[in-house]
């Protein structure tokens, strides 16, 4: 999965980038700002810890996300818009968007458009992505009719894709989200490969003060209609940068309950609706991401289309019997685990041993 960092600039998005990569060990030098930067984050996950103490397998291996830092998007003259417009490319081919807005202040960093205004900076960045998804669909819809002119073999197609085109206009043009207008998985299919940047989950992230960091700071909360964690990025670049082992005390200190990386990764697992079921063996204790709802053939897949080619059953224990039992003499004692077949939904938690013969 990939989440793009987007923000106006001197927001502290690539701060904030820089503390999350550091804390995940994924060291990245930001030496180029009109550059996009990517960075490998290991989804922090007490489970995969438990079980790899447990079972001394020969490595651990927990789910990532993939972040990319968009450079700072500047839409203050037609020049400036039309070389932010460049790096939206980079933000259609993720799966989800943060969209980091400044509270924070310090006169040594000049505000974008002389103002410290959260509101009004998610509104522009709102308004920019509602534009560049209308001109798309504008085009789209210019190419249809032009189309549909012609006698063709896929004139229905064209016809129906056309009127869902139109609405999707018309949803635009009324400034809402095509989240609002999008509503079955059939359309949603079809209109994957335009990678709508208001089809996108959304997360936003005030970073303010270092003074305003509150005790309730990794509470997942709402601004303007999007799901919302407050954090500010200096502080956590700061700690990120200290030895691993000194981290806590600082957190602590600072009445920082959860570290940034650890609330995006939520935030982000939250709003692409995705859990990790865990797989045991000898050499390795591994988190696998996928989506909620995934059936049990699918998550088999995942590790190897053998799996699933040959699948016989899934043996299941949820992660929370096991540790709670100790082991799995224990868990089948108690009556916890499960033999499930291919239709089987997947939860969060479970350790799975897929049995299959090719």
């Amino acid at each position: 999965m990939r989440a793009a960092l987007v923000g106006l600039p001197q927001s502290g998005k690539s701060t904030l980038f820089a503390a999350a990569a550091e804390s995940s060990g994924s060291h990245v030098h930001l030496e180029k700002p009109d550059q996009e930067h990517i960075a490998i984050i290991k989804v922090p996950d007490d489970r995969v810890d438990w079980l790899n103490q447990h079972y001394k397998p020969k490595k651990k291996t927990y789910a990532e996300i993939e972040f990319i830092d968009i450079p700072g998007l500047d839409f203050t003259t037609d020049a400036a818009r039309s070389h932010a417009r460049t790096h939206l490319a980079k933000v259609r081919q993720s799966d989800m968007i943060i969209l980091v807005l400044r509270e924070f202040h310090n006169s040594s960093i000049p505000s974008y458009r002389n103002r410290i205004d959260p509101a009004a900076d998610l509104e522009e960045l709102r308004q920019e992505m509602l534009l560049s998804d209308l001109e798309q669909v504008s085009a789209r819809i210019d190419k249809l009719q032009s189309a549909l002119r012609k006698p063709t073999p896929d004139r229905e197609k064209n016809q129906h894709e056309l009127e869902l085109m139109q609405r999707l206009q018309e949803t635009l043009e009324s400034e809402k989200p095509l989240t609002e207008a999008v509503k079955t998985e059939s359309e949603q299919k079809m209109l994957r490969a335009f990678a709508f940047l208001t089809l996108k989950p959304v997360v936003v992230v005030i970073n303010c003060d270092e003074d305003a960091i509150g005790t309730n700071q990794s509470e997942l909360s709402e601004f303007a209609g999007y799901p919302a964690i407050r954090l500010s990025a200096k502080v956590e670049e700061e700690i990120a940068s200290l030895p691993a082992d000194e981290r806590a005390e600082f957190f602590q200190a600072m009445g920082i309950t959860t570290p940034a990386r650890d609330q995006l990764v939520r935030a982000c697992y939250k709003a692409m609706n995705l859990i990790s079921f865990l797989t045991v063996s000898k050499n390795e204790v591994r988190a696998w991401t996928i989506p909620a709802g995934t059936d049990a053939i699918t998550a088999a897949g995942m590790i190897h289309s053998d799996m699933a080619r040959g699948f016989i059953r899934a043996e299941v224990t949820a992660f929370d019997d096991l540790k709670a039992a100790g082991d799995e003499k224990k868990v089948k004692a108690a009556g916890k685990f499960r033999l499930e077949g291919k239709n089987y939904i997947v939860q969060d938690g479970d350790v799975i041993l897929f049995r299959f013969n090719v």
